[in-house]
């Protein structure tokens, strides 16, 4: 595993991400504290079942906050909007 400062990576990070997707491994450090660490992707389909294990879950308890029952609300009912909604 390869390491580089912060003003490294600034400089050079083309490069290095190059490397990464290359299947490299970079520590990012400042001093002899590492503040990050790039690793390349794994080409598994893990992420696609990790994210829909998240979004399961998402759902779930999204239908446990509201029962099938909930009343829909109006625009009238609503006391202060949120400008910066789009709906």
């Amino acid at each position: 595993m390869t390491r580089a400062t912060v003003e490294e990576f600034q400089e050079n990070a083309a490069v290095l991400l190059a490397a990464v997707e290359r299947g490299e491994q970079f520590v990012i450090a400042r001093g002899q504290k590492a503040l990050a660490r790039l690793l390349p992707i794994e080409d598994d389909e893990k992420p696609d079942a990790e994210r829909e294990e998240w979004a399961g879950a998402g759902m779930a308890n999204l239908a446990r906050a509201y029962d099938a029952d909930e009343p829909d609300y109006s625009a009238a009912t609503i006391i202060e909007p949120n400008p910066h909604y789009r709906p």
